[in-house]
């Protein structure tokens, strides 16, 4: 009696030979896992194109894996030759928006035989440069677990500002080198002169304010004071 074969668990197929292939060795390993992906959605009996959403694709591949780094590693598997795009993005009937289909040229597609394309590479390595807005971001995070970093400037972002040059001819000069004496003190707040009983009192000398603080005030004084504002007003 012929032994019964024991059936294998759902796997994803990639052949050994496409694995040694140039273009295979030279492609990223995250396109090596989006690959991997891509290709446990072709149905062999099918022959159909795959599909895959960016945000589904970080979700299967898992962490570390953002939606520019997916959009990447699709540009890199088309540039050596292991898939095709069939059909481009679109919107469906619904409204929602459907992904790009592509082919995997190692296998068949529609009736169509394989073109594996991969084995014409050239040999140039694919690279792209990204734009200067991309070094300039601030606090761009490599991940989950990465902590934030500052992009460096390389020029400062403002000039200094630097004082503008006045024409105020040449800086000023003493007009006499002789000694001028001590500074100048105040020799009362008064305006005018005191009017003591109708008689105008002379200012006190410079430097004499002190006797004039000592002075009492009485009621005499007090009253001829009075007496000669009131004239001076009349």
């Amino acid at each position: 009696m012929k032994p019964r074969t024991k059936k294998l668990a759902p796997f994803v197929p990639l052949t050994k030979g496409t694995m040694k292939t140039p273009a295979w060795k030279a492609t990223s390993h995250g396109a090596h896992s989006l690959y991997a992906v891509l290709k446990g959605r072709y149905n062999n009996r099918l022959q159909n194109s795959v599909y895959l959403a960016g945000r589904d694709a970080t979700e299967e591949l898992g962490s570390f894996s953002r939606r520019d780094n997916v959009r990447r590693w699709f540009r890199e598997l088309e540039y050596y030759g292991f898939i095709r795009m069939v059909r481009l993005a679109h919107h469906g009937v619904n409204g929602h928006g459907r992904a790009p289909h592509y082919r995997l040229t190692e296998e068949w597609y529609n009736g169509q035989a394989p073109t594996r394309d991969y084995l014409n590479w050239d040999g140039v390595v694919f690279h792209e440069q990204k734009t200067p807005a991309h070094y300039q971001t601030k606090n761009r995070s490599r991940g989950p677990y990465a902590g934030a970093t500052l992009a460096h400037t390389v020029c400062p972002l403002d000039d200094p500002i630097q004082p503008k040059a006045r024409n105020g001819g040449p800086p000023g000069e003493a007009m006499c080198e002789e000694d001028r004496g001590p500074p100048a003190a105040s020799i009362t707040s008064l305006t005018t002169p005191l009017l003591l009983n109708g008689a105008s009192l002379p200012l006190p000398e410079p430097g004499s304010w002190l006797d004039w603080a000592s002075m009492l005030v009485t009621e005499d004084a007090l009253s001829g004071l009075w007496s000669g504002a009131k004239r001076a007003v009349d």
